[in-house]
């Protein structure tokens, strides 16, 4: 069996949306996330954010249905930038290095215990959340938008 991909031309027209919407969205998570003194009490507000964002995402995609230029701008730039899974290791690794710059042994056990927490079952929770939130704000999306044309 032989599977074949179509190839869907690439629509350069939006790149511009989309690079100053994500422009915009990192923006907005880094001044949440950067005002930590300690690298491990921005968790928290990574998960926060990444939650928050995935629910605005389901509701844009449930809300915006076909509209190109909306989804590129709010959808992959503002909250794509907004949202970051990949804020999760440096967030670890900076809480060791902070540890072992400072001499600090409580904080190595909190960030070796973060660690094998986020890979002993917290990574569910920091992705499962946030994908739930996404498919309830895709209904509440979906239902304003029946709402809307009805």
């Amino acid at each position: 069996m032989t599977v074949r991909f179509r190839r869907t031309p690439l629509p350069w027209g939006l790149l511009p949306l989309v690079v100053s919407g994500g422009a915009v969205g990192v923006t907005a998570r880094y001044l949440l996330t950067a005002d930590a003194a300690d690298p491990l009490q921005g968790l928290p507000v990574i998960l926060a954010v990444n939650v928050l964002g995935s629910g605005l995402l389901g509701m844009l995609v449930g809300w915006a249905g076909d509209r190109p230029r909306l989804r590129a701008f709010l959808g992959t730039g503002v909250l794509g930038g907004f949202t970051s899974y990949s804020a999760l290791a440096p967030v670890l690794a900076l809480a060791a290095a902070h540890s072992v710059e400072t001499g600090a042994q409580s904080g190595l056990l909190v960030a070796g215990g973060t660690l094998l927490l986020f890979a002993g079952g917290g990574a569910l929770v920091l992705v499962a959340l946030p994908v739930g939130v996404a498919a309830a704000g895709y209904a509440l999306g979906a239902r304003a938008a029946r709402r809307r044309d009805a």
